[in-house]
């Protein structure tokens, strides 16, 4: 079926503002399940189609709990404490005050002072009634007392009499028991008169905080005894740390390393001893996430080492923050609750590795699936058009519809748009850049300018081809010789012809590729071939085996070869090398083959009628050239101005085919039965041949 190009560019449209899933239904579907269940996640699709940035779009504004997280100091310990929006730092506040009362001036009051000096009188006296008896004992037996400051003894002529001395021995022991108990007395004096004054307070703040009663107390305790022992508290020792509070919940973690995920603790060194306290406590991006969502590439926690740690949080529901080296002397950390929904981001090849993981499954149970390729639908463009406007790129409606166009070249589909949005936004800025706002001329500069960018190699390959270097035909008729088609991959896949060729003679080896046998064919490589081995056993069934041997190759072809799609192509080269029939060469031919001689849909049909349209420009073209593809193939038709202008003036041409004997009559310009007579002929003459019967010369 001879096929007349029809015009596909799209209608001018307006952009409007686009909702961050539009065209991503399935994708946004999963998400709110996830959300509905408060289950962790995961986003797959190719990159390029935005999906971190469309997740946190969605989120942005989503009202999520703030509950503040303290970690509070507990003697040697450290616990963490979830309390609503305001009450954690409130709890700091009041402890930083109650703290700021513990001053000197407290035991300034007279009350105190007075009830102090009667205690220190009433043992001073005491005291000295001590050494008054000492005295006048020491002075019955000829001896002084001298009082030092940290001593007594007695001076005198003679030898000190054992009972002088036992005496003095027994003063200075009640001397310093009189001195212990004054100031034990003054310890709970001054104790007493701290309990009066923080008790009150403390029971005020454990009403407020009662999830922190164990600490207040421990902080009372801290201040009576520091009270006691006349010593000064170390305050920040004994201040809760707020860890967590009034931030966005919605984190993105570019740099998921094990630190920034769970947090750390650092050090520091005083005296040549490394210490460390919760003031020096890191939050990580779970604790930052706390009631809201953590959004990390799925490829980075992998490379960082992040993924067995944060396994194991996910299970347990703790984030245990990294504590520094054993000999650092500080707080043990209890790990905080885990109270934030983990997504990953990431290209299917590392969520396939991650799927492998049985526990992976079972922590991330909602797959968040894209698909590269929405709709085409008015609606679909005006919303591309709302994304780009929102990205900066100011649109007339006909540089959107150019747009539109290119994203459905990239999807290589009538009907379909590439969803891989940040590619389009490049194009667009690009366009940008040359007018604006974006029209659809400024549209169609920038994709020449980028093809002329990634151009150089196939300039290369056209001048060879002018020059007789690659050996090709694009007009006449050769037998066993067939154009091929086939696409270079790389940023800009291009499509080429190939001369495929094919030598048949009697044999018992069937069909036999040489580029397969020289390790250059793949697995599917393979298969086309066997699968045309299999038509040919099908349709001349009659003659039993065959008894012909046909090689096959792809001329002047050095690299790997991959895909079925030049089945049909081979197939018409062995029908030839076998009838002697020739084949027209001003035809290309692309499209796989099954086993009963349907032919089916390939790759990037596109970009292989360009690279055969651009080769016959090359050589010049002559009005008959064309291509010969699968009818299944024409919603893949996206092709460039120059070649839809050329197929509508007649000086090229499309061909779409459904069966194997349609492209025979095509390519060899004879009825399809009469073609295969002739290769049934070839192949009983190639039996009598092999069994002995053949003609003798």
């Amino acid at each position: 079926m001879k096929v007349v190009a029809l015009r596909w560019s799209a209608p001018p449209t307006k952009p409007k503002p686009a909702p961050p899933f539009f065209g991503q239904e399935r994708a946004l579907r999963a998400l709110e399940a996830a959300f509905r269940q408060g289950g962790h996640g995961y986003l797959v699709g190719p990159s390029g189609l935005g999906k971190r940035k469309r997740l946190l779009a969605y989120l942005k504004g989503r009202p999520f709990p703030k509950e503040e997280l303290v970690y509070l100091p507990l003697g040697e310990e450290a616990f963490p404490l979830l309390l609503p929006e305001g009450k954690g730092r409130a709890l700091l506040e009041e402890v930083e005050a109650l703290l700021s009362e513990f001053t000197p001036a407290l035991f300034r009051e007279k009350g105190f002072l007075y009830a102090k000096s009667l205690v220190e009188a009433r043992y001073q006296k005491e005291a000295e009634a001590l050494l008054e008896a000492l005295s006048e004992e020491a002075e019955a037996h000829g001896f002084a007392l001298e009082e030092g400051e940290e001593s007594l003894k007695l001076s005198g002529q003679g030898p000190l009499p054992p009972e002088l001395s036992a005496r003095l021995e027994e003063t200075v022991l009640a001397y310093l028991e009189a001195r212990q108990k004054a100031q034990a007395e003054v310890a709970a004096l001054r104790r007493g008169f701290a309990e009066r004054f923080f008790v009150p307070k403390a029971e005020r703040l454990k009403e407020r905080f009662p999830e922190a009663r164990a600490y207040v107390d421990w902080v009372l305790e801290t201040l009576l005894r520091a009270a006691a022992l006349e010593e000064e508290p170390e305050a920040p020792g004994l201040l809760p740390h707020l860890l967590v509070a009034g931030e966005d919940r919605v984190v993105y973690e570019p740099n998921p390393t094990p630190e920034r995920l769970f947090g750390h603790l650092e050090y520091e060194a005083r005296e040549g001893v490394l210490t460390t306290h919760l003031g020096l406590l890191r939050p990580g991006a779970l604790h930052r996430a706390t009631g809201g969502v953590l959004v990390l590439e799925a490829h980075r926690v992998l490379e960082l080492g992040s993924y067995p740690l944060l396994k194991r949080a996910l299970a347990t529901g703790e984030v245990e923050p990294l504590t520094p080296r054993p000999e650092v002397k500080g707080p043990r950390l209890k790990p905080a609750p885990l109270k934030a929904q983990v997504f990953l981001v990431g290209p299917p090849e590392v969520v396939a590795f991650l799927e492998e993981d049985e526990e992976f499954l079972e922590l991330f149970p909602f797959r968040v699936e894209f698909s590269p390729e929405i709709p085409y639908t008015e609606e679909n463009v005006a919303y591309l058009g709302g994304f780009l406007e929102a990205e900066g790129v100011s649109l007339t409606p006909e540089g959107l519809a150019a747009l539109a166009d290119e994203a459905r070249r990239l999807a290589g589909h009538r009907e379909r748009l590439d969803a891989r949005l940040y590619r389009l936004l490049d194009l667009a800025r690009e366009a940008q850049s040359l007018r604006s706002p974006v029209d659809g001329e400024a549209v169609r500069e920038a994709v020449r300018g980028r093809e002329e960018r990634f151009g150089l190699e196939e300039e290369l390959y056209l001048e060879e081809i002018r020059q007789g270097v690659v050996a090709l035909e694009v007009a006449g008729e050769r037998v066993g010789e067939v154009n091929g088609l086939v696409v270079v991959e790389g940023p800009l896949p291009t499509g080429r012809p190939v001369r495929i060729t094919a030598q048949a003679g009697p044999g018992r080896e069937g069909v036999l590729s040489i580029d397969r046998e020289v390790g250059l064919g793949g697995q599917v490589f393979h298969k086309a071939v066997l699968t045309l081995a299999g038509y040919l056993r099908g349709t001349y069934a009659q003659l039993g085996a065959l008894s012909a041997t046909v090689s096959l190759v792809f001329e002047q072809s050095y690299g790997s070869l991959e895909g079925d799609s030049a089945g049909l192509a081979e197939l018409l080269a062995v029908l030839s090398a076998l009838s002697g029939l020739p084949l027209r060469q001003d035809l290309a031919v692309t499209g796989a083959i099954d086993q009963t001689g349907r032919v089916l849909a390939v790759g990037r049909v596109a970009e292989k009628v360009e690279g055969f349209f651009r080769v016959c420009q090359t050589l010049g073209l002559t009005g008959t050239q064309g291509v010969v593809l699968p009818k299944a193939n024409l919603p893949h038709l996206t092709l460039r101005e120059e070649v839809v202008e050329a197929l509508e003036k007649g000086r090229f041409h499309l061909f779409a085919v459904e069966e194997v004997d349609e492209a025979v009559e095509l390519l060899f310009g004879r009825k399809a039965y009469w073609v295969h007579e002739k290769v049934r002929e070839a192949l009983e003459h190639f039996q009598k041949l092999e069994n002995g019967d053949g003609e003798k010369s």
